[in-house]
């Protein structure tokens, strides 16, 4: 079974890409990253934030389990829309009220306080997102998993997440499929055929279900980021002021 420690993979993993990102700025402006703040709790949790999106997003590990020689964490995806937005329109009454509070939310950068971090964990999620990390901290599968329309500001935080992790390692996937059950949509990016095999038996998944996706600008774009040849920028021009 895996060794591997959880929350040090998924930090080696994120921190590891955003902080190769902010070293080149002409890729850090086209991918529309603004900043990423670590939250000092102990579960790995990020705050990030886009050019091109009002709010801001929370990405936060919920659980983790060995795969094989491999770990798998899951990864919640929370956003907190400005007010005027189409995604705050679909909030609870309890989700708004929140974020009225002064209190309780920061508006200046759109996020919690942190003295009422935990009062937001179980609310504004998004999307679930799932990482097969291996023990030199590489990532063999991706999934994302969502009941938000395809428009959602989610899906330019998973443009943001896949094209940061390929810019990165210089790898990217071998297959993409896509399952849909009822209401979610779920996207897996197959890195390591060997391991995605392990993770279907493990976590019961019926191939005969999966479809390959055919978003294929999409996937070429994915595909593009880890091959792309640019200059390291002087200083990390684009790292977060927050």
């Amino acid at each position: 079974m895996s060794a591997i420690d959880a929350y040090q993979a998924t930090r080696n993993l994120i921190e590891n890409s955003f902080s190769h990102l902010t070293w080149y700025e002409d890729v850090c402006t086209q991918s529309g990253f603004k900043g990423i703040s670590q939250i000092w709790k102990e579960e790995p949790a990020w705050y990030f934030w886009l050019e091109q999106v009002k709010g801001a997003f929370l990405l936060r590990l919920h659980a983790e389990e060995p795969l094989a020689d491999n770990q798998f964490v899951s990864l919640s995806l929370h956003y907190f829309p400005a007010a005027g937005e189409a995604a705050y329109k679909g909030l609870s009454a309890g989700e708004k009220w929140l974020l009225s509070d002064e209190k309780s939310f920061d508006r200046e950068t759109n996020t919690p306080q942190f003295e009422t971090y935990e009062q937001f964990v179980d609310l504004f999620v998004v999307a679930e997102i799932g990482l097969v990390i291996d023990a030199d901290n590489q990532l063999l599968t991706l999934l994302y998993s969502s009941e938000e329309n395809p428009t959602h500001p989610a899906g330019e935080f998973l443009d943001l997440l896949v094209n940061t992790l390929n810019f990165q390692s210089k790898q990217h996937h071998q297959r993409a499929f896509e399952l849909q059950d009822d209401k979610v949509t779920t996207l897996f990016l197959d890195h390591s055929p060997a391991v995605f095999d392990e993770f279907i038996k493990e976590f019961q998944l019926d191939k005969n279900q999966l479809k390959q996706m055919d978003a294929v600008e999409k996937l070429e774009k994915w595909k593009r980021a880890a091959h792309i040849d640019a200059v390291c920028s002087m200083n990390g021009a684009c790292s977060c002021e927050h």
